[in-house]
């Protein structure tokens, strides 16, 4: 028997009675399906309600399109039997953030297609946001300045606190002398049409079996995050509701803490970041040139102590020099070498090992640096061990000493 979708009539319904009619083990879980429901089930992008059922929480709700029984899954089992009565709860803030969002999505949606002729092809909604697929004429992306204009008319439509009614059509060809936005190709039957304002001039107008509030201005606030293309579309990220307010508190915060740092007004704030930007990468150009003219001096006194060498295995240590660096200088070295080098970076606890290619400087990587907890490797003639500590990293090497004397 099909289940009396009791949301449908009144979306602000939290509690309901009704009578078991069947009870079925599936994929590890207890569903019951009952002769009448307030879940919501999963369907037209909407997540499902959860709730509970004579106390035990409901985790899903799905319908069975062909006998449109309505099965609460939940999250352990009960004593639940045919003909038994049972209380079920929605949870309700969960079902109001989705009525937001679901509404919101349409406004958005309504907007976007009466301003600039732009189509609705996908629609998901996650935990705290949605998505939106967006298809503009002749696959054209939205402009940011299109984004902008088609996020204000929509808020403008929740301060308008226009109604929004739930329209029950007995067939498509009822449905279809309103004046829809969209009506999917598949849609027979039965079909709910949610109208938001006046049937003449409607904000929208569109085929839709979710839940929503009665007025616009219960959603509160709908808020662009960002523009994406996929797949010859624009996906944009919406929040609405709650979470869209909690948005803008939480970027409110960042964006007043930027303002202290710079000592700005948040008008001024974009600009004074550029400016930093600018400072930033002048000192990064100055610490470039820094490094580069150490690294020059350090490589060429490691030259003169080589050619003064013994020509045999050596060792330096590096007090600030990055590993990186020691690489880079060791590479530049390496074909000039008559014999290993390791250079030692305190800083990172790591080892550069250079070779002339006997013996294989990842060899002695691979074969040494396990002794005192390292890890890395390298090719013949660089390699580098990573340790947890500059002692273990001299251990190392001192090994290295005994084995290559």
């Amino acid at each position: 028997m099909a289940t009396e979708k009791l949301f449908q009539n009144d979306a602000y319904l939290k509690e309901m009675h009704a009578e078991v009619t069947a009870v079925r083990m599936h994929g590890g879980r207890m569903q019951i399906a009952l002769d009448r429901s307030v879940f919501f089930p999963e369907g037209g992008g909407q997540p499902a309600d959860q709730g509970f059922l004579d106390g035990i929480k409901v985790v899903d709700v799905q319908e069975d399109a062909d006998s449109g029984d309505i099965w609460h899954i939940l999250e352990k089992e009960g004593d639940f039997k045919p003909g038994q009565r049972v209380c079920g709860r929605i949870d309700w803030d969960r079902r109001f953030d989705h009525m937001q969002m679901h509404c919101g999505e349409h406004i958005l949606s309504g907007r976007f297609h009466e301003l600039f002729g732009v189509e609705n092809r996908g629609f998901h909604m996650g935990s705290d946001y949605m998505t939106i697929d967006m298809a503009a004429p002749e696959g054209r992306p939205l402009t940011d300045e299109q984004i902008r204009e088609a996020e204000i008319a929509s808020n403008e439509i929740i301060w308008e606190n226009l109604p929004v009614r739930i329209l029950r059509c007995e067939n498509r060809e009822d449905a279809e002398r309103l004046p829809l936005r969209k009506l999917a190709d598949f849609v027979e039957g039965d079909v709910s049409v949610v109208l938001i304002g006046d049937e003449e001039s409607p904000a929208d107008c569109c085929a839709c079996c979710g839940t929503h509030p009665l007025q616009t201005g219960s959603v509160g606030l709908i808020s662009v995050l960002k523009a994406e293309t996929y797949k010859g579309m624009t996906r944009l990220t919406i929040k609405a509701g709650r979470f869209a307010l909690e948005e803008y508190m939480l970027r409110s915060d960042a964006a007043s803490a930027l303002a202290k740092k710079y000592s700005c007004e948040l008008a001024e704030l974009i600009e004074r970041d550029k400016i930093n930007d600018v400072k930033n990468e002048e000192i990064r150009r100055e610490l470039a040139e820094l490094r580069s003219a150490i690294a020059k001096k350090e490589e060429e006194k490691l030259r003169e102590a080589l050619d003064s060498g013994s020509g045999t295995f050596e060792a330096f240590t590096y007090e600030l020099q990055s590993a990186n660096d020691l690489q880079a200088m060791a590479s530049r070295l390496k074909d000039s070498l008559v014999a290993p080098l390791a250079l030692l970076s305190e800083r990172d606890c790591t080892v550069v090992i250079a070779s002339p290619g006997e013996p294989d400087a990842g060899k002695l990587v691979g074969n040494f640096a396990k002794l005192f907890a390292g890890k890395g490797g390298g090719n013949r003639q660089i390699a580098r061990a990573i340790f947890q500590s500059s002692e273990d990293a001299k251990k190392f090497i001192d090994q290295l000493k005994e084995e290559l004397r």
